[in-house]
C-alpha cells in the first residue's frame, strides 16, 4: 500500500474530471461585424467527444489507486500506469487538434436568402478552456509515468518486483 498511489489517483482523477468538463465551455470567440460570437469544444469540433472518454479512463484509474494503492512499479501499477499514459496521449492529440485546426468557417444568414460564407478575414480566438484541457492531459501523462516507475521506499515489504 502506497501513500504514493494515493496521490497520484487524486491527481488521475482531477485531471479526468477536467477533460471532462472542459470540452462544454467555450474554447473559440471571434470578433465578427455583428458582434462577438463564442463557440464551445463541442460546438467547433466534433473531435472533442474522445475527451470525455479518455476522462472516465482517468478517473476510473484514479479510483482504482486510491482503493487499491499499489505500490509503484509492480504489475498493478504498470498497467495502471500504462492505461493513464495511452488515455493522456489521446487527450493531449485531440485537444491540441481541436485548438489549433478548428475548423471554423464564419457563415452569414440571412432571411429567405441560402447561407454564404462571410468574405474577409476573420480571426478566430483559442480561449484558455482549449489550453487547460492539452495541460490537463498533459499532466496525466506524467502521473502515468510516475505509477510506472519504481521508487525503492514503495519496494520495502515485496519480495520482489512482478
Amino acid at each position: 500500500m502506497s501513500p504514493r498511489a494515493h496521490g497520484l489517483g487524486v491527481a488521475s482523477a482531477a485531471c479526468g474530471l477536467l477533460l471532462c468538463i472542459l470540452p462544454v465551455l467555450a474554447w473559440y470567440s471571434a470578433d465578427l461585424p455583428t458582434g462577438s460570437d463564442s463557440l464551445t469544444g463541442y460546438g467547433a469540433s466534433a473531435a472533442t467527444w474522445v475527451l470525455p472518454v479518455a476522462g472516465v479512463i482517468l478517473i476510473a484509474v484514479g479510483v482504482l489507486c486510491v482503493w487499491w494503492r499499489p505500490a509503484t512499479g509492480t504489475r498493478v501499477a504498470r498497467i495502471l500506469g500504462a492505461l493513464v499514459v495511452v488515455a493522456a496521449v489521446v487527450g493531449v492529440v485531440w485537444a491540441t487538434r481541436a485548438a489549433l485546426a478548428p475548423g471554423i468557417e464564419v457563415v452569414a444568414e440571412r432571411a429567405g436568402k441560402p447561407s454564404a460564407r462571410l468574405d474577409g478575414d476573420w480571426s478566430v480566438t483559442v480561449l484558455p478552456a482549449a489550453w487547460i484541457a492539452i495541460a490537463a492531459a498533459a499532466m496525466a501523462g506524467m502521473v502515468g509515468i510516475l505509477l510506472l516507475t519504481a521508487r525503492p521506499e514503495d519496494m520495502v515489504g515485496l519480495d520482489e518486483l512482478p
